[in-house]
């Protein structure tokens, strides 16, 4: 990472691709980052490491003036084990597919549908991101990505959540929720 590309909005890693003059039939791009920006990236995930870390992307014009960035991102994460704490390493291969479009274009706003409503499907595409100038930073958007992958809850495969009694007399049998009410005398005064 050079000094005159430091990552800006607290993201570790940053990624400028310029679309002023895509070609017809789009940019290849690959996006390597190197280890100071994936200790930085593993850092601000709050996780053990990042080993390795690849996009592979096409960049190409979508309608008039918008963008369409399409591929895949690869790489190997090291997180701790929830249950013993060790490292437990996790393979991601992730699709990527997203929508740029200028901050000032009329397709960065959601229209409404014919009753008024704003209809959004989890399960449809993700309303185009904004861009302001002639170059998108893809870093947010692939820090994104790999932190929708991450394992949310960490293990190896021969470990499992066991039984954990937190009753401080384990021995004493069930005991009823009413059974502290009883213990409890009226004060002499009532």
């Amino acid at each position: 990472m050079t000094d005159d590309a430091t990552p800006q909005d607290g993201m570790p890693i940053r990624f400028e691709v310029s679309v002023a003059k895509l070609p017809q039939n789009g940019m290849p791009v690959r996006f390597e980052p190197d280890a100071d920006e994936r200790a930085a990236l593993a850092v601000h995930l709050s996780i053990s490491a990042v080993p390795s870390f690849a996009a592979d992307l096409l960049v190409r014009r979508w309608k008039r003036d918008g963008v369409e960035v399409t591929g895949r991102m690869t790489g190997e994460l090291v997180q701790e084990s929830v249950v013993s704490l060790t490292p437990v390493h996790q393979r991601i291969d992730e699709p990527v597919k997203a929508i740029f479009v200028p901050e000032n274009s009329k397709l960065a706003r959601i229209q409404p549908d014919g009753d008024g409503e704003l209809h959004l499907s989890a399960e449809g595409d993700d309303i185009p991101e904004t861009f302001r100038g002639d170059r998108i930073d893809l870093g947010a958007y692939l820090c994104e990505i790999v932190a929708l992958a991450l394992e949310p809850y960490p293990r190896s495969d021969d470990e499992e959540f066991g039984d954990f009694d937190t009753d401080p007399d384990p021995d004493g049998g069930k005991v009823s929720p009413f059974a502290a009410l009883a213990r409890i005398k009226p004060s002499p005064s009532s």
